[in-house]
């Protein structure tokens, strides 16, 4: 993540450098200036900017190539954490050169629809990347190690505990599932995951050998609850936030499909009026 911010940083703050005296003119001084032939979205530079910003978002889709195929390509070409970086750090600094290729100034439909769609795409991935980071990892394993643990000391409790979360799963939605259905369904997460915590409470509360351990150390006994119920209650939030992260995915898939049309059909008019860069 410092890489790619630092990427930007130094990528942004030397294209400013290089060309703020032509960016901080208006549209029609700017044709007078100097650096126009060199700076404009059709000159070399700014072409230039263009040309590999593209190259770069293009490549950067390849991260849904990878993940479609994830399990026919070994991690020897890259684990799915590897490429998400990459995706990611494509994806900004490709989309930092087109912003300097347009040269802040959007003058037909077609760079307009191209660069809203770019925009839109960014920070859909961005939210996205937001949302894998918080994404729980572990389900109930760390529950049931928890519950291994306790158990000589309260096996009652135990048992009763298993059989409570057993019987109170996490609501489940098919894969195909919609963004807004599944953003219809947090709350309900919220609600059990929630129930999950109290029903453990009211469990221990019910087990003698416990009453006995809260009477001799109550904050042992509530540092006890208090864990297992955030435990049990972390398996709701990992499903919760798998289906969340995969229907926001396919939003973000689907609008990086419509952005990928709207450059070429950008790249297609710019190289039929015989804007070719060096081609």
């Amino acid at each position: 993540m410092w890489m790619t911010v630092l990427v930007l940083v130094l990528l942004g703050s030397l294209m400013i450098w290089r060309g703020w005296d032509y960016y901080r003119q208006g549209l029609s001084a700017r044709a007078l200036h100097p650096d126009y032939r060199l700076l404009n979205p059709g000159g070399f530079l700014g072409h230039g900017y263009g040309m590999v910003g593209t190259a770069m978002i293009v490549t950067n889709l390849l991260y849904l190539v990878r993940r479609r195929l994830a399990k026919y390509i070994p991690d020897k070409f890259g684990t799915m954490k590897a490429w998400l970086n990459a995706h990611a750090f494509t994806g900004l600094v490709g989309s930092l050169l087109v912003l300097f290729h347009s040269a802040f100034q959007l003058r037909t439909a077609v760079a307009t629809v191209t660069s809203v769609s770019l925009g839109i795409v960014v920070l859909t991935g961005l939210v996205g990347l937001y949302l894998y980071l918080l994404l729980p990892k572990a389900g109930l394993a760390p529950f049931k190690e928890r519950l291994a643990v306790y158990e000589p000391f309260l096996p009652a409790l135990v048992k009763d505990v298993d059989e409570f979360v057993k019987k109170t799963p996490a609501t489940s939605l098919p894969l195909d599932a919609g963004f807004l259905r599944t953003l219809f369904t947090v709350p309900r997460w919220a609600l059990e995951a929630r129930g999950r915590r109290r029903g453990i409470q009211e469990t221990a509360r019910a087990d003698k050998l416990f009453r006995v351990v809260a009477k001799t150390d109550a904050m042992l006994a509530r540092d006890l609850v208090d864990e297992l119920g955030e435990l049990a209650a972390a398996e709701v939030d990992t499903h919760a936030g798998r289906a969340v992260m995969g229907s926001w995915r396919s939003l973000h898939r689907f609008l990086a499909i419509l952005m990928l049309v709207s450059v070429s059909v950008h790249i297609a008019v710019a190289w039929y009026y015989g804007f070719r860069w060096i081609f």
